[in-house]
């Protein structure tokens, strides 16, 4: 095999937005594996769940750099308005006594159940036309998914943290 010193290889223009994306793979990939760090730093339970969905629904989405950066204050005021209307109208299901509740207090409860979750998808459909703005159907889509599989993933941890609660 014979090497020549002269042999000129074509370099190509760098492609930004592939490295952009190459980026914040790698960053995502970084901050996950951080994360166990990250989350036994932290000090509130709630913020290593808000740091795990961040990172989690990032990964899931695909989210761009330039995407992230619209999409996170977007979806903060989402959640901010969800966590609202679900502190404003919570049914306490533990503080009602089933067996003597009148047929009138069940009714009234079912209507308060009821309106709550209509408000809570009033405010999905509102934030899924906002977050096609920034981001596309589809990730938007994916985000409804991401958002689900949170959820199921956060239910199983917590299980298996307190397995003998049961």
């Amino acid at each position: 095999m014979k090497l020549s010193i002269n042999s000129k290889k074509q370099i190509s223009p760098l492609n930004f937005n592939h490295l952009s994306t190459y980026i914040m793979k790698n960053y995502i990939y970084l901050l996950l594996l951080l994360l166990p760090t990250i989350v036994a730093q932290a000090q509130q339970p709630k913020d290593k769940i808000e740091q795990y969905r961040i990172a989690f629904i990032t990964k899931e989405v695909d989210l761009t750099v330039d995407e992230a950066k619209l999409f996170w204050p977007l979806y903060n005021k989402y959640r901010d308005e969800l966590e609202a209307i679900r502190a404003s109208k919570k049914v306490d299901f533990n503080t009602l006594d089933m067996a003597k509740i009148s047929e009138e207090e069940a009714e009234k409860k079912a209507k308060e159940i009821f309106a709550m979750k209509q408000s809570e998808l009033d405010i999905q459909k509102k934030y899924y036309v906002e977050f096609k703005k920034v981001i596309t159907a589809k990730k938007a889509l994916l985000l409804i998914k991401a958002d689900a599989d949170f959820k199921k993933k956060l239910v199983e941890l917590l299980q298996q943290k307190k397995p003998n609660d049961r």
